[in-house]
């Protein structure tokens, strides 16, 4: 038993509004079609975000029928849950794919229901192998999660699901990975855009990630993009197949003691490799000797990567410092400590940050409307308290 796991193919994404990206994130989708009609798999488990949004243009639903007519015709079923990209107001686009049999969505009211307050999922049998899963909503998820019943066996047992566990990060997370349903020996994760890979019960957890990059923090982080073929035997066999994409130049640039109009030659200069129809990113970090941000000339860094080929250009600057930004060091303080020193940086005496700090405290806070109105009574009181003591020295 084989079959090829993928997820996070955002189809339609059109970054910068350049056609050129669009086609990548078809490309990355066909790869994976081709693959599975290479290896004649016996399914294909999609885990969510099929598509960017939730209602895709014609273009990218014609393209998807394209590819998934494919695999009908090689008998190869395509299984999937929404993900919160596919997810319009209570409807979505797989519904219509799933009529003409081009998909099964195991998160129809076909696969799951409601009985005695518990969340019943059934799902498909394909030979020896159950496959079942939730869609990517986050409304009372881990209400949902603690409420499952499943309802269906198999040889092997796959889970699909939409959601980022606490295994992979406790801020970002969707739910603890501890509510992950016990019993299963693949779980197929989404949502989650770089690959990862863990053990749970007697199964394991499984991210491909993403087919495209998404962002900056992926293209960072992620050297190559994935998808996975995985062998159900004696043991669960999984290799990480990788995806042709576009190239990406990643430039860090140090500004540290640089005038602000020396930037873009600065820039111009660190590329030594030009790749067409490349993505090319500057990172500007450190503290300008002289000039601000505005007064570099990114026209000319922008002219100049188009005159080179290189399909796309970004200049990042939110780690770069003007030379009149306060420096706060943030090591070993607390936040109370951090807003002091900055707010002193800026010359505020020591009521007025004391001033600021209350406000800032305040407003922090949400408020009903009977609330809120003893908040601006508080503000007005603490402004008014150090006009008077002013006033009085």
């Amino acid at each position: 038993m084989k079959f090829i796991h993928v997820g996070d193919t955002h189809l339609g994404k059109n970054e910068g509004k350049i056609e050129k990206r669009v086609l990548d994130f078809y490309n990355a989708f066909k790869q994976v079609v081709d693959f599975a009609i290479e290896e004649n798999v016996d399914f294909v488990v999609h885990s969510g975000d099929l598509f960017d949004k939730a209602r895709p243009s014609v273009k990218t639903i014609v393209f998807a029928i394209k590819q998934l007519e494919r695999l009908k015709q090689r008998n190869i079923p395509f299984l999937i849950v929404p993900g919160s990209h596919d997810i319009g107001v209570g409807e979505t686009i797989l519904s219509v794919l799933e009529e003409v049999g081009l998909l099964k969505n195991l998160a129809s009211s076909k696969y799951i229901s409601v009985e005695n307050n518990k969340i019943v999922l059934s799902g498909e049998n394909i030979k020896d192998c159950f496959i079942c899963g939730l869609p990517g909503k986050r409304a009372r998820i881990e209400e949902v999660y603690k409420n499952l019943k499943i309802n269906g066996d198999g040889k092997y047992k796959i889970f699909v699901f939409h959601h980022t566990i606490s295994k992979i990060s406790e801020k970002f997370s969707d739910i603890p990975t501890s509510l992950l349903p016990k019993g299963f020996d693949y779980y197929a994760g989404g949502h989650w855009h770089g690959f990862f890979k863990t053990n749970y019960d007697n199964g394991v957890i499984v991210y491909p990630g993403s087919t495209e990059y998404c962002d900056l923090d992926e293209m960072e982080r992620d050297k190559n993009k994935y998808f996975c073929l995985v062998e159900l035997n004696d043991d669960v066999k999984i290799k990480s197949i990788p995806i042709k994409t576009r190239p990406i130049i990643i430039k860090e640039i140090n500004c540290n003691n640089i005038d602000a109009v020396d930037v873009a030659n600065l820039c111009i200069n660190s590329i030594d490799e030009i790749k067409e129809n490349a993505i090319l990113i500057f990172k500007l970090k450190g503290r300008l000797s002289k000039g601000t941000k505005s007064e570099i000339n990114r026209e000319k860094i922008l002219n100049w990567a188009k005159e080179k080929g290189f399909l796309i250009t970004k200049i990042y600057m939110g780690e770069l410092e003007n030379p009149e930004t306060p420096f706060v060091s943030v090591k070993f303080k607390t936040p109370s400590e951090i807003e002091d020193e900055y707010l002193k940086k800026l010359n505020y005496n020591e009521e007025e940050v004391k001033l600021a700090k209350d406000i800032i405290r305040i407003l922090g806070k949400s408020f009903t409307p009977k609330e809120y109105e003893v908040a601006k009574k508080q503000m007005i009181d603490l402004i008014e308290g150090v006009f008077l003591a002013d006033k009085k020295n």
